[in-house]
């Protein structure tokens, strides 16, 4: 059995269980589905700007003339993979 295949399965499904938690806790405390849009939307924006930071954290910019070559691999913005 390959354990790392299995663990990011595994963080999704508590994952799972713990956004069911708090929604149920939510939802028993009388959240209406329209404050719920709006916290989904903040907890959205905010977790887009924190990935935004981390993916560039440790970045630095290259200089015009490196940037232009074809040789050089670059770093996609989004996910902070190398591309070739």
């Amino acid at each position: 059995m390959d354990h790392v295949s299995t663990l990011p399965d595994a963080i999704a499904q508590i994952l799972r269980y713990v956004l069911i938690a708090v929604g149920s806790y939510l939802a028993g405390k009388g959240v209406s589905p329209e404050l719920w849009i709006q916290i989904t939307g903040i907890v959205m924006a905010i977790a887009s700007a924190v990935w935004g930071l981390y993916v560039k954290t440790g970045t630095k910019a290259v200089p015009v003339e490196v940037a232009g070559r074809r040789d050089v691999p670059t770093v996609s913005a989004v996910t902070g993979a190398e591309q070739k």
